[in-house]
This record gives C-alpha cells, sequence and structure tokens, in this order.
C-alpha cells in the first residue's frame, strides 16, 4: 500500500512522513510471517536497514507515526497487538442447545501426543523478552515444550514453580534444559547467571543445564546487530565485569530478525533430542488420531439424542 495525502486535524502527513510511513510499510509486510509483531521489532528493523539512528527520539517517533498510520487505517490494526494487558473470556452460553453442538463437534478432537516423552532431556525455551513470547510460544509448541517469559529477575515463587518442574524430570530420568534468549547488556547477562545460582545455592536444585543462545558477540558481528554504547549504565553495579568480558556495548534480542531468533531456537531444541524418537512419537500420534476419530462417530449419534 502506498500511502497518500489526508487531511487530518492536529497531525499533518508531510513528505517526510509519507516516506517514513511506506517504509513502515514495507517492512511490515516483509514480516507478515510473524504478525501480530511488536513496535520495537519493526523499530529493529529501520534501524538495521539505515532508515533511522538508533535512538530515544526516532524510537518515541516511530511510535507516534504508528500510531497515526493505524488511526487512518493504512497500517492494518492486527499488525501489532498489545501483549501486557489482558481481557478475560466472558462466561455463559446462549442456551443448553449452542453448549451441545459445540461439545459434539469438539468432541475427541485436538489429540496431541507429547513427542518427546521418551528423550533423555527435558528442555524448556527461556526468554528475557515478554515482547518476543509469541515468537518463542510458536516455536516451542511443536516439539512439545514449555516457552517460558522470564520478563527481567525472576521471583521465588517463579523460581519454585520451575524447580518443581525440573526435579519431577529428573524423577523420571531426564535431565532438565534451560535454553536462554536475553538482551546483551549487564543486566541481560547476569540474569540467567543469578538463576543459576539462586536454584543451586539457595535452593538446593542441582542437575539442570543452563544454555544461553542468544544474544552473543558472536552474534552481533554475524547480524551486523545496532548497539548503543550509552546504554550501559556506568551506575550499573555490573557495569565493570560486564564491560571486561563484553565491551562497552548493549544490544537487544528484539534486535534480531524474527525469522533468526526462530532458526536459532529450532537448532537449540533439535540439538537436545534424538529426532528419529521425535519422528517415531509423531507416527504413533497418527494411529492414535484413527481410532479416536472411529470412537467418535459412534458415540456422537447417541449424543444427539439426548437434545
Amino acid at each position: 500500500m502506498i500511502f497518500e495525502k489526508t487531511n487530518r486535524r492536529k497531525w499533518t502527513w508531510t513528505d517526510y512522513r509519507l516516506e517514513q510511513g511506506n517504509r513502515v510499510m514495507r517492512t511490515a509486510n516483509e514480516l507478515r510471517d510473524y504478525w501480530p509483531l511488536t513496535l520495537r521489532q519493526i523499530y529493529y528493523r529501520l534501524v538495521a536497514a539505515g532508515y533511522i539512528v538508533n535512538s530515544r527520539s526516532k524510537y518515541n517517533d516511530l511510535s507516534v507515526l504508528i500510531k497515526q498510520m493505524r488511526l487512518d487505517d493504512w497500517l492494518p490494526w492486527e499488525v501489532l497487538e498489545d501483549r501486557v494487558r489482558r481481557v478475560s473470556d466472558k462466561r455463559g452460553w446462549g442456551d443448553h442447545r449452542e453448549f451441545l453442538e459445540a461439545h459434539i463437534d469438539w468432541f475427541l478432537e485436538d489429540y496431541e501426543r507429547c513427542y518427546v516423552q521418551d528423550q533423555e532431556r527435558y528442555v524448556e525455551l527461556w526468554c528475557e523478552k515478554d515482547a518476543l513470547s509469541q515468537v518463542f510460544e510458536k516455536v516451542a509448541y511443536p516439539y512439545c515444550i514449555r516457552a517460558v517469559t522470564c520478563r527481567g529477575y525472576q521471583s521465588i515463587t517463579f523460581l519454585d514453580d520451575f524447580r518443581r518442574r525440573a526435579q519431577a524430570t529428573m524423577d523420571r530420568g531426564q535431565t532438565p534444559v534451560i535454553l536462554y534468549f536475553g538482551d546483551l547488556d549487564p543486566s541481560g547477562v547476569q540474569m540467567l547467571e543469578a538463576t543459576k545460582q539462586t536454584l543451586e545455592d539457595e535452593m538446593n536444585l542441582w542437575g539442570v543445564e543452563y544454555n544461553r543462545v542468544a544474544l552473543t558477540l558472536e552474534q552481533v558481528a554475524a547480524f551486523n546487530l545496532p548497539h548503543d554504547p550509552t546504554a550501559v549504565k556506568t551506575t550499573d553495579k555490573r557495569y565493570k565485569s560486564y564491560v571486561r568480558r563484553f565491551g562497552d556495548i548493549a544490544v537487544e534480542l528484539d534486535a534480531l530478525h524474527p525469522k533468526t531468533l526462530r532458526e536459532l531456537a529450532v537448532e537449540a531444541i533439535e540439538s537436545q533430542f534424538d529426532m528419529d524418537l521425535f519422528k517415531e512419537q509423531m507416527e504413533v500420534e497418527q494411529m492414535e488420531r484413527q481410532r479416536l476419530a472411529d470412537i467418535k462417530q459412534r458415540v456422537m449419534a447417541e449424543l444427539r439424542k439426548f437434545d
């Protein structure tokens, strides 16, 4: 879609804004397979393309621009979503017939077998950023593993929940593995280290493998990711140790293209599993689905008699 000038109070579509708007549209279309997106994902694609510089003021300008594009129906509403605020489902059915038909339609449908139940490793995909949660959830789902959104330093309650999951898997003879994705900055690096220390030293959970998949210095160089030295705060108590290890740079996980994030996650997951065993479980699932379909066909006729 190409923008055309329109009249709107309090906002003027200058030539510069039209040009930036068209760049946003092209970027959104290039990322169509990953909708809904976040503002930050679009921002970093524009930075990577050299359309804007990496600064707080440009990020805020883009936020205003995208808001206006959506209000003017130039950027589809479904391109972005608010992943922080939630709306619950409402209670109730229209009547008992609506309820019955819905349950008959869904009866014995969507059976899914756990493909990794006989693997030696129990894997979880951890991501520091809530804004990227859907990218990782979509990757994790086909592999029957959990995607965990950490959102900064974890509470002791959060870590206890993981301890219980990890202990249950170890009781089954599996090794728990965390595949971690986080920012390359003092906090992003130290979060996983702090998690490990708390679980081992304070909660006595040993035997978990902690793998930082991204971001790394090698990835920053390989993908030419934008970084901002001023983002590393000298007042941060972790500043000196971080700079000794990584230099005076800071890069957000969002700077990686969603396709790259997905590829890194898939590679990391499959490196933990015996994929031949994985495929065997998929074949068993197909046979079980056919059995369920046969059962459903016999039961549906009896259920409808009660309407």
